[in-house]
Order: structure tokens, then C-alpha cells, then sequence
């Protein structure tokens, strides 16, 4: 597939915060890397060096990688001599980190740093091995579950296949004519693309089937590209636990973000829905976007209503009679309560014995700024075939009619 397809640099990563400096970190422990580069470097100096993240609109922010910046962590540098070296440091926590080498090949030119060998960091010793060329690399040791979790894909055989064709592609380069030069740079641009694609799939792959939680947060910290693979992987760390505090930060960023969105279009009739996360009283985390991604809901009622709520409550019985009806040709209700009592929406659920899907995590979560909500009962019928909301506000017999419209 083509380099140019949807792939954006990740521009969100959905986590709380990168690591301070560790100088004066007396909770930091050691780590010592050694490493062979015999393959390509002589005499030089390597550098392990981190970022702090810039505030994006999705309120995590990217890791920042370029050459030395005054706002980079050093955690470890030294010397690269005969092609090896040895570097120590301290670190509290594991984190994504780059790898910096200034050094002569062995042809004895000055080599500028190869930007984007990164791995992640932690106490422990680690070992890295360099390929025939700067870039292809491995680094074992740590806790591994990070690097060989994360970035498996780069062991793969068909991985490794296409880093060697990339390697090789810009032999003679500048021999070539133009049309050739042509040809060379569109082949570039395919195994680029290919590349890019296998990091994705396997980005997916980790998304859903890993159950550790601190491996799914690196993954947002460490992955170059953007993809389906975030929805996943933020939907896997709410399923794992939606009270820890990183994954409710995950949580509230992506409500910001939709809040931003929100704010520039009032929502009513013609809108696009806009998802959000919950919990479902059995603490099971779902989205309205999940919902109406099933096959078979032509039509959902999001319902926001609260157990204090007098008119919310008595229109339940009329929503049972329309659900009754209407569930078995496509119609499905999302009900959020806005409740900061988890018990009182607990009992106020059981004493109306709701058929639908019932969900909630109190008033500060944000679901009610995204539609714009000032009181209860509200709510917004979506067309799950187009995202978008056709109708507001149905009560009573208003409901039926709308439904009878729609799914008669």
C-alpha cells in the first residue's frame, strides 16, 4: 500500500506525563547498556537521550525527537571505541528513549546521528547489536516486556526483509539517470509504505490480545504512527480498569478532546454523534461508537437521565413499550446517568429493572458537555448508518412515532 494512505504521526498518546530529569531521583535504579557496533562505527560517542512531550489538542502530547535540544534528558552517554562501548545511568520509571551516535565509519567519516533508533528504557542491563547499517538494530535485556512486546515486529523475517530492500533500493543512487532516480524513489515510497503497514498491524495485534496495562500505556508512548490501533488500545486499558488514574486521564483527554470539538458545532439534528466511553454498573467500560457499530442497531436512543430525575423516571415505562416493540427490528437504547452516586443509580436502576444498556460515571466524566446537556431528561436519536442524529428530545408517544417512522 501506498506511504501516502491515512497514517498520521501520532499526535496523541493518551498518558499522564514523561519522566522528569532523574538527577536527584533517589527512588531511580541503574541500568547499564553495552553495545557492538563493529558492523558499521569505529570511534565516536553514543547518547541515550528522552523528550519532553508538547501539548496537543488531545491533551497527551507526541515525544519530541530531533538532534540536541536544551529541553532533552541525557540519561546515559560515552565514548564508542573500536565500535563498542559501554554507558550507565539511572532511570525511575521505563520510558521511550532515542539512541544518538556520532561516530566514524569504517571508512572513517564523521557519521551525523540517525535519528529514530529508539527503544524503551529500563532499570536492568541491556546488550545492542547494530546491523550492516545505522538504524537496524537489536536491544535485549530489561524488562523485556516492554521491547519485546512492542517492538516484535521487528524481528519478524518479512520485516527484516523489507528493511533490506529499503537498505539496498539507493545503491549507485546518483549514477542513475533521472527516470531511473524516478523509479528508485517510487519503489522507496512502496516499502516505506509496506513497513509502515506491518507496524500497524502488529501496533493492532498487541492492542488486542496483551492484558498488561503498563505494556498498553508504552505502546501509546513508543509507537511511531498513528492508526486504529489507539481506539483499541484505549478501549483494551479501560476494559483492564476504568478507576486506575492513568487510564481515567485517558479517558478524560479524549472527552476534551471531543468537548474542543463539540464547542465549535452545536449539536442537534444533522450533527455527527460523538462517542464516549462509560461504565456499566458491572464495571464492563463501553462506547455509544461500539454500540452503533453493531450489526444489527439501525437506530440508538442515547438517554441522559439521573435516579433524582422525577420526568426522567416517568418516562421509563414509555421507553420499556418502545424498546418491546421496536428492540427486534434494529432499535437499542444507550442510557448515561449523570449520577455522582454510584449507589443511588445502582438502586434507581434495580427498581426500574432497565432492559437496555445502562451506563454511568458521574457527572465530571463529560458525556453531558459533549451533547451540550443543562438538565435531564435529554436525549438524541443517531442513524448508526451515518453517525448522525436525527431526531431529539423524543418523549412519550413522540418516540414511538419517530420509531414507527424509521422502522415500520
Amino acid at each position: 500500500m501506498k506511504l501516502f494512505k491515512t497514517v498520521l504521526l501520532l499526535l496523541f498518546s493518551f498518558v499522564t506525563a514523561f519522566a522528569d530529569n532523574n538527577k536527584g531521583n533517589v527512588e531511580a535504579e541503574a541500568f547499564t547498556i553495552t553495545g557492538d557496533l563493529t558492523s558499521y562505527y569505529t570511534e565516536g560517542t553514543i547518547k541515550i537521550v528522552g523528550y519532553p512531550k508538547k501539548a496537543s489538542s488531545g491533551g497527551g502530547g507526541i515525544m519530541m525527537m530531533g538532534g540536541s535540544t536544551p529541553n532533552e534528558i541525557v540519561y546515559a552517554e560515552g565514548p564508542v571505541t573500536k565500535g563498542t562501548f559501554k554507558i550507565s545511568g539511572k532511570i525511575s520509571k521505563p520510558q521511550n528513549v532515542y539512541i544518538y551516535i556520532n561516530a566514524k565509519n569504517k571508512q572513517g567519516i564523521l557519521m551525523g546521528a540517525t535519528k529514530g533508533m529508539n527503544f524503551i528504557l529500563s532499570s536492568g542491563d541491556f546488550k545492542m547489536t547494530l546491523g550492516d547499517r545505522p538504524g537496524v538494530f537489536t536491544m535485549t535485556g530489561g524488562d523485556n516486556r516492554f521491547n519485546e512486546i512492542i517492538f516484535a515486529y521487528k524481528s519478524a523475517p518479512e520485516y527484516i526483509e523489507l528493511q533490506d530492500s529499503y537498505g539496498k533500493i539507493y545503491t549507485d543512487y546518483n549514477s542513475k539517470t533521472e527516470a531511473e532516480k524516478a523509479k528508485v524513489n517510487d519503489e522507496a515510497v512502496r516499502i516505506s509504505g509496506e513497513m509502515i503497514d506491518y507496524q500497524l498491524a502488529h501496533y493492532l495485534h498487541v492492542a488486542k490480545t496483551v492484558k498488561d496495562k503498563d505494556v498498553l500505556l508504552m505502546l501509546f508512548d513508543s509507537a511511531s504512527y498513528g492508526g486504529p490501533w489507539i481506539e483499541e488500545t484505549r478501549k483494551a486499558l479501560i476494559n483492564i480498569c476504568v478507576e486506575d488514574a492513568q487510564i481515567k486521564d485517558i479517558i478524560f483527554k479524549a472527552i476534551d478532546a471531543g468537548k474542543a470539538r463539540a464547542a465549535k458545532n452545536k449539536v442537534g439534528v444533522g450533527s455527527d454523534m460523538n462517542s464516549f466511553y462509560a461504565e456499566t454498573l458491572e464495571g464492563k467500560a463501553i462506547s455509544l461508537k461500539d454500540v452503533c457499530s453493531k450489526e444489527e442497531n439501525k437506530f440508538v436512543l442515547l438517554e441522559f437521565w439521573a435516579s433524582w430525575c422525577g420526568p426522567c423516571r416517568s418516562e421509563i415505562p414509555h421507553m420499556k413499550e418502545a424498546y418491546s416493540e421496536y428492540n427486534p427490528k434494529g432499535f437499542e437504547i444507550f442510557s448515561f446517568t449523570i449520577d455522582d452516586s454510584r449507589a443511588a443509580w445502582q438502586k434507581a436502576s434495580k427498581e426500574e429493572n432497565l432492559p437496555w444498556i445502562d451506563s454511568g460515571m458521574g457527572t465530571k466524566t463529560g458525556p453531558k458537555e459533549l451533547y451540550g446537556i443543562t438538565g435531564v431528561p435529554a436525549n438524541f436519536l443517531v442513524d448508526t448508518s451515518t453517525g448522525k442524529i436525527v431526531a431529539i428530545n423524543l418523549r412519550g408517544e413522540k418516540l414511538t412515532q419517530k420509531l414507527k417512522e424509521l422502522l415500520d
